[in-house]
Protein backbone atom coordinates (compact mmCIF):
# COMPACT_ATOMS: atom_id res chain seq x y z
CA UNK A 1 0.00 0.00 0.00
CA UNK A 2 0.83 3.37 -0.82
CA UNK A 3 3.04 5.55 1.97
CA UNK A 4 1.78 8.96 1.97
CA UNK A 5 -2.12 8.29 2.97
CA UNK A 6 -4.63 10.68 4.86
CA UNK A 7 -7.86 9.42 6.72
CA UNK A 8 -11.49 10.97 6.34
CA UNK A 9 -14.74 10.22 8.76
CA UNK A 10 -17.59 11.81 8.32
CA UNK A 11 -20.75 11.67 10.38
CA UNK A 12 -24.13 13.11 8.20
CA UNK A 13 -26.01 13.25 11.41
CA UNK A 14 -30.03 12.17 12.15
CA UNK A 15 -31.62 9.84 9.84
CA UNK A 16 -33.76 12.34 8.21
CA UNK A 17 -30.02 14.02 7.11
CA UNK A 18 -29.23 11.13 4.82
CA UNK A 19 -30.07 10.76 1.46
CA UNK A 20 -29.81 14.36 0.42
CA UNK A 21 -26.08 14.34 -0.83
CA UNK A 22 -24.55 15.77 1.98
CA UNK A 23 -22.06 12.82 2.43
CA UNK A 24 -21.42 13.16 -1.61
CA UNK A 25 -21.00 16.56 -1.38
CA UNK A 26 -18.73 16.68 1.81
CA UNK A 27 -16.81 13.54 0.53
CA UNK A 28 -15.54 15.03 -2.27
CA UNK A 29 -14.24 18.18 -0.84
CA UNK A 30 -12.41 16.41 1.76
CA UNK A 31 -11.09 14.29 -1.27
CA UNK A 32 -9.91 17.09 -3.19
CA UNK A 33 -8.70 18.47 -0.03
CA UNK A 34 -6.51 15.68 0.17
CA UNK A 35 -4.67 15.13 -2.97
CA UNK A 36 -4.39 19.01 -3.38
CA UNK A 37 -1.28 18.02 -1.39
CA UNK A 38 0.45 16.41 -4.79
CA UNK A 39 2.79 13.69 -2.23
CA UNK A 40 -0.60 12.30 -1.00
CA UNK A 41 -1.10 8.48 -3.04
CA UNK A 42 -4.17 7.40 -1.18
CA UNK A 43 -7.08 8.11 1.12
CA UNK A 44 -8.94 5.53 3.32
CA UNK A 45 -12.08 5.24 4.88
CA UNK A 46 -13.53 2.84 7.93
CA UNK A 47 -16.93 2.01 8.04
CA UNK A 48 -18.19 0.14 10.17
CA UNK A 49 -17.96 -3.56 8.99
CA UNK A 50 -21.93 -3.65 9.34
CA UNK A 51 -22.64 -0.36 7.61
CA UNK A 52 -23.76 -1.79 4.67
CA UNK A 53 -25.12 1.36 3.67
CA UNK A 54 -21.58 3.30 4.27
CA UNK A 55 -19.57 0.64 1.73
CA UNK A 56 -22.43 1.14 -0.76
CA UNK A 57 -21.36 4.94 -0.80
CA UNK A 58 -17.56 4.46 -0.81
CA UNK A 59 -17.50 2.08 -3.28
CA UNK A 60 -19.96 4.42 -5.50
CA UNK A 61 -17.15 6.88 -4.93
CA UNK A 62 -14.56 4.36 -6.35
CA UNK A 63 -12.90 3.57 -2.58
CA UNK A 64 -11.78 -0.63 -2.84
CA UNK A 65 -12.41 -3.14 0.05
CA UNK A 66 -8.83 -3.42 1.59
CA UNK A 67 -9.35 -5.40 4.38
CA UNK A 68 -11.22 -6.06 7.75
CA UNK A 69 -9.89 -4.21 11.40
CA UNK A 70 -10.79 -4.20 14.56
CA UNK A 71 -10.13 -0.95 16.24
CA UNK A 72 -10.80 -1.13 19.42
CA UNK A 73 -14.40 -3.39 20.04
CA UNK A 74 -15.33 -2.48 16.66
CA UNK A 75 -15.04 -4.57 13.14
CA UNK A 76 -14.57 -1.61 10.50
CA UNK A 77 -13.93 -2.20 6.61
CA UNK A 78 -11.05 -0.47 5.58
CA UNK A 79 -11.08 0.84 2.09
CA UNK A 80 -8.73 2.50 -0.26
CA UNK A 81 -9.38 5.14 -3.02
CA UNK A 82 -5.66 6.19 -4.64
CA UNK A 83 -5.22 8.78 -6.80
CA UNK A 84 -5.72 7.45 -9.98
CA UNK A 85 -9.09 6.07 -9.15
CA UNK A 86 -10.04 9.05 -8.09
CA UNK A 87 -8.43 11.08 -11.15
CA UNK A 88 -10.52 8.53 -13.69
CA UNK A 89 -13.67 8.55 -11.35
CA UNK A 90 -14.08 12.28 -10.75
CA UNK A 91 -15.85 13.85 -13.38
CA UNK A 92 -18.88 11.37 -12.40
CA UNK A 93 -20.22 13.74 -9.56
Amino acid sequence: MATDLRAIDIWIGEEQDLGKGYGTQMMQLAIARCFAVSTVTAVLVDPLANNTRAHRFYERLGFKFVELRQFGEDDCFVYCLNREDWQSKSHLF
